[in-house]
């Protein structure tokens, strides 16, 4: 099997790769805008597309994970170009080169930013997200949709929420480096409840999207199938590293307070963002590794 992936050297692209070919046997092709020196087969996404097409040729599923991710410093013109042109592109080669199917990742947080007070987001509710990278992944999302239309591809989305593994980045390496200087943490008594997905059960959903006929033309949300308080996604970390963190208590006001100076950072220390994978196990008789 033949595939092609953007985003290769990213941290999902980097534990994807090798995961493909030894579940898949696949013979990998990598759309990357830095090539470097690699046993697999490059392409530069400064090429022509007409290029790129005759690179693509025999490509069996193309999977898109190549996207701007942070929304520090970034601007709109960022996203736009990064998210939603970038797919567009992609899109677009995939029905010139007749590729058989795109897998495009996307995020949770097309659906929202929290789940306080409702239920757990699931695949098929209407989209709301809140903030601009959840909105350019949103309009790639259409994006891919309406432009395989009446083509040869068939797409395949999927929502993760957070991803940790071995090299993670963000807020979860913010933490890891507390962690690994054994700061004392102040989450003793939060009982929130977030969903996460590993490196591993999402490399897993995405081998099996490559080549499960009912998953074309669905979205898919994805987890440990584990909602886990802020403390215990720290312990997670710090299991994976060997280590012991230290944890103590503060009073609710302390987190109130810092809430009007930092709201989206207290978020997603102390809210809630659960997500629903009930389709994804019934649909493709998948579930998640603990």
């Amino acid at each position: 099997m033949r595939i092609a992936v953007t985003g290769a050297n990213g941290f999902v692209g980097q534990a994807l790769c090798p995961f493909l070919q030894n579940r898949l046997q696949a013979d990998l092709v990598s759309l990357t805008r830095n090539p470097s020196t690699s046993a697999n087969k490059q392409l530069a996404l400064s090429a022509t597309d007409e290029e790129l097409i005759a690179g693509l040729e025999g490509v069996d599923c193309l999977i898109h994970l190549a996207a701007r991710a942070h929304t520090r410093n970034s601007t709109p013109d960022d996203f736009e170009r990064d998210n939603l042109a970038l797919t567009n592109r992609v899109a677009d080669l995939c029905v010139a080169a007749k590729i058989p199917r795109l897998i495009y990742l996307s995020s949770i947080k097309v659906n929202g930013n929290s789940t306080n007070g409702r239920p757990p987001f699931s695949a098929d509710e209407t989209p709301q997200p809140e903030d601009i990278y959840g909105q350019s992944k949103l309009a790639s999302e259409i994006a891919v949709k309406e432009r395989l239309i009446n083509s040869q591809t068939y797409w395949v989305i999927i929502r993760p929420p957070l991803v940790y593994g071995d090299k993670n980045k963000g807020n979860l390496h913010s933490l890891e480096t507390l962690i690994d200087k054994r700061f004392p943490l102040p989450f003793d008594k939060i009982h929130n409840q977030r969903d996460l997905v590993s490196i591993e059960n999402l490399c897993e959903l995405i081998a099996l999207c490559a080549t499960h006929p009912q998953a074309i033309h669905e979205i898919f949300l994805v987890s440990d199938g584990v909602a886990r308080s802020t403390k215990e996604i720290i312990q997670l970390l710090a299991d994976r590293k060997h280590q012991s963190p230290y944890f103590f208590n503060v009073p609710d006001w302390v987190f109130t307070l810092i809430k009007k100076f930092s709201p989206q950072a207290i978020e997603r220390l102390t809210g809630n963002l659960q997500v629903n994978i009930a389709k994804t196990k019934s649909l493709l008789g998948w579930s998640p590794r603990n």
